[in-house]
């Protein structure tokens, strides 16, 4: 899957994830796709700016806009090169817009509200936000939840982590992806909600200057789209972007992380919502996953 590498589009009035509708939260359906920004600030993070993270991923997202636009009526997947079914795309996938800007306490309250309720309503809350003090606020929000984490810190050995930051406190082992996702189904329980955390860092060492903390290893675009569409054909409650800061110097190298995180991001969107796109058959290069 080539990354597009033209410039941002410029936008104009109302933004939001893919052009997709807006909604108020109380109007969400089952099997909904529920996309929320989060702009909060980690005071403890190396670089301001985190806040940006939910506009910059929106804008990057205008680029996959097409199901909104009547003169796509045969739409083509061009990354995939494959046609698409579109139908469904339009009325399942919905903006609630931002959390309110308020204290971190106010900020805690109210991500852990709005996941709570997208996850009653049936619905998978996509929550967009550049910081990842606030991820075990939405796991609180799911009772008894499973979390599987690309990339980032690992925090809980219980937890599937796929290319995690090395802190030395849970060993990594190498198996190929096929052996992985078999892993994942052994450990995946379908009777607790399921958390993804989807984290910059994710991204092999090439690319390591896209977080504020640098990493060895990782993983190219294709093996994260591949987990990613993987993770989509489950029951997935909720899934969070974290790691992305649009203020850290260094545009060009910003703008690639925004096109990563929302190209692999797509083929979550397609699987969850039964598109059937096929990510490329190949033999995936080897990762450091924990389980």
């Amino acid at each position: 899957m080539p990354l597009r590498s033209a410039p941002l589009p410029r936008m104009a009035g109302h933004l939001s994830f893919m052009r997709a509708q807006t909604k108020a939260i109380c109007d969400v359906r089952p099997d909904d796709l529920a996309v929320l920004g989060v702009p909060f600030e980690d005071t403890g993070a190396p670089h301001a700016g985190q806040s940006l993270a939910p506009r910059a991923l929106r804008e990057t997202s205008v680029y996959f806009g097409w199901h909104a636009n009547p003169q796509f009526s045969h739409p083509v997947d061009i990354d995939a090169r494959q046609d698409i079914s579109t139908d469904g795309l339009h009325e399942r996938l919905c903006d609630l817009g931002d959390i309110s800007l308020g204290s971190e306490d106010a900020v805690h309250a109210a991500l852990r509200a709005a996941a709570s309720q997208i996850n009653n309503t049936g619905a998978c809350a996509v929550i967009l936000g550049g910081s990842d003090h606030l991820s075990e606020t939405v796991q609180s929000a799911l009772p008894m939840c499973q979390t599987a984490q690309l990339g980032g810190k690992p925090r809980d050995a219980g937890d599937f982590h796929i290319a995690p930051l090395s802190d030395g406190t849970i060993p990594t082992q190498t198996s190929n992806t096929a052996m992985q996702l078999i892993e994942l189904t052994h450990w995946r329980d379908a009777s607790r909600p399921l958390f993804v955390r989807f984290d910059l860092s994710v991204f092999e060492t090439s690319l390591s200057a896209l977080c504020d903390q640098p990493r060895l290893g990782g993983c190219d675009l294709d093996t994260v789209s591949h987990w990613l569409s993987a993770l989509g054909q489950l029951d997935v409650s909720a899934i969070m972007l974290t790691g992305l800061n649009p203020n850290r110097p260094g545009m060009g190298v910003v703008k690639v992380g925004q096109r990563l995180m929302v190209t692999a991001l797509l083929a979550f969107i397609y699987a969850r919502l039964g598109f059937g796109i096929a990510p490329p058959t190949r033999q995936i290069s080897k990762e450091s996953v924990t389980t």
